[in-house]
């Protein structure tokens, strides 16, 4: 079932309290799926008591030190964000999110992130997702608590897992099937492996990360499949040999 393969993403959590509350926002919509980045304060009684009935999502849920680690198996993967940052994606509505959400989930495993309850997602977290989505709000007063933010994008992806006709869900994954595409952790790989060459060129200089951000972007627009990146490794593969002659 596509919601099996929906996970959420919470990274660098601050109240224990908010990682309970998540637990039990995802359980009421059919969600199981839970990864924590670097929690401030897990495990957690507190967390435990916020889950109330939902305490084998938190039981079952995976603890990684990076977000890379916990995404590295996903192929499309959403940054919830309250507002435009820096390196900027494509933005999508929150019905539009659950859409790919859940049509990407019927071949490999897919992510929705959220930030830390202060600050939100940092640029370097961002970077890792496809697109953003943000949930319409007050514009004077738009700041949702992170256990209300997963409680509506689950439902979001819930009333799709329900509204979808058969013949919509076939269509939309057999649009995704032509191309088999790359999981998260290949990306970085081919990422690390461009920023190796381009220095070795000498294309790339000390403190340029902004030329890095812009070439992530370019190439998360194109949605590589796993032949068209193979094609890229290869070329900076054949770039390294002509150098080392």
């Amino acid at each position: 079932m596509s919601l099996n393969n929906i996970r959420i993403v919470l990274v660098r959590t601050f109240h224990p309290g908010n990682i309970g509350s998540a637990a039990r926002s995802m359980k009421t919509m059919g969600l199981s799926d839970l990864a924590l980045v670097a929690p401030k304060d897990y495990p957690s009684a507190e967390a435990i008591k916020m889950a109330a009935g939902a305490s084998d999502v938190l039981e079952n849920a995976s603890t990684h030190s990076s977000l890379t680690d916990a995404i590295k198996d996903c192929t499309a993967v959403i940054a919830s964000t309250a507002r435009p940052r820096g390196y900027d994606l494509p933005e999508v509505s929150p019905s539009e999110a659950a859409e790919i959400l859940f049509a990407s989930a019927k071949s490999a495993p897919t992510a929705l992130i959220f930030g830390p309850e202060r600050m939100g997602l940092h640029n370097d977290d961002i970077q890792h997702a496809k697109y953003r989505v943000t949930i319409p709000a007050n514009p004077k007063y738009s700041s949702l608590n992170m256990a209300a933010a997963v409680q509506t994008l689950s439902y979001e992806i819930y009333k799709h897992s329900l509204t979808q006709s058969q013949q919509v869900e076939e269509a939309l994954l057999n649009e995704r099937l032509k191309k088999n595409y790359p999981s998260s952790h290949e990306v970085e790989l081919f990422y690390e492996h461009l920023e190796s060459v381009l220095k070795d060129i000498s294309f790339l200089r000390p403190h340029q990360g902004e030329t890095l951000q812009r070439l992530r972007h370019m190439y998360g627009r194109t949605e590589l499949d796993v032949i068209e990146l193979n094609i890229l490794r290869g070329i900076l593969s054949a770039t390294e040999k002509a150098i080392a002659k």
